[in-house]
């Protein structure tokens, strides 16, 4: 698991901070307070924002969310919620945003993401 960790924040297909926005609203979704409390490092390094992060939970309607962001940040709460009702309409618009590779690399680590809150909600890691 460290290494597919590791793996997802080394690539370079996809920017860290779209990856980390949406492993947080994957959090905020599931209640994983312990992962709401930490950053990525490739995030941090890539910039950030934590006033985006402070606006995540109004992510379809904030202005500080572009286009791009909004067709990830949708996709991973599709991924989550049922990752079998992705419409072919919601993936085209991820794979314009982000290109094949970008929505390959998002859908595997939104579901590695879910997986590891999970199990961490379940070990006892929530506050």
């Amino acid at each position: 698991m460290r290494a597919v960790d590791v793996a997802i924040w080394e690539q370079d297909v996809l920017d860290p901070v779209v990856l980390e926005l949406c492993r947080l609203r994957i959090a905020q979704l599931l209640g994983a307070e312990a992962a709401l409390r930490e950053r990525s490092p490739a995030a941090l390094a890539a910039g950030l924002d934590e006033a985006a992060v402070a606006e995540l939970p109004s992510w379809p309607s904030s202005e500080r969310f572009d286009a791009r962001l909004r067709a990830c940040l949708g996709h991973a709460e599709q991924v989550l919620i049922d990752a079998q009702g992705v419409s072919d309409g919601q993936a085209a618009e991820v794979v314009a945003a982000i290109g094949e590779g970008g929505f390959l690399v998002l859908t595997y680590a939104c579901g590695f993401f879910e997986t590891t809150q999970r199990a961490r909600i379940v070990l006892g890691e929530r506050s």
